[in-house]
């Protein structure tokens, strides 16, 4: 659930890697994620990196009007938000899966 920032920024562009196994198997534990920080819109099914309760964590973001449910991919668990409480850091443009 939890990430840990890389300090490399490129332009508006960051990349992460993954810690824990909650979005498998769309992103698994210890991937390499690059984030695109200016893309803070929500677009509806796609994979973000927000500050959530004092947290940087990947999930999906599904929109409904004002509510946000923030979905977490491979424990089937999700949460609703309001809108206003959410803080994207940026959107997930690619993955590269782990190889160790």
């Amino acid at each position: 659930m939890h990430i840990k920032n890389s300090d490399e920024v490129i332009k508006n562009y960051s990349g992460f890697v993954m810690q824990g196994s909650n979005m498998s198997p769309a992103v698994n534990e210890g991937d390499h994620l690059v984030v695109d920080l200016e893309q803070r819109a929500i677009r509806s099914g796609e994979i973000y990196i927000i500050a959530y309760k004092q947290s940087n964590v990947v999930c999906r973001l599904l929109l409904d009007g004002d509510v946000v449910r923030l979905v977490f991919d491979g424990t089937k668990t999700f949460f609703e938000e309001p809108l206003s409480a959410i803080k994207i850091i940026g959107r997930v443009i690619e993955v590269k899966a782990f190889e160790g």
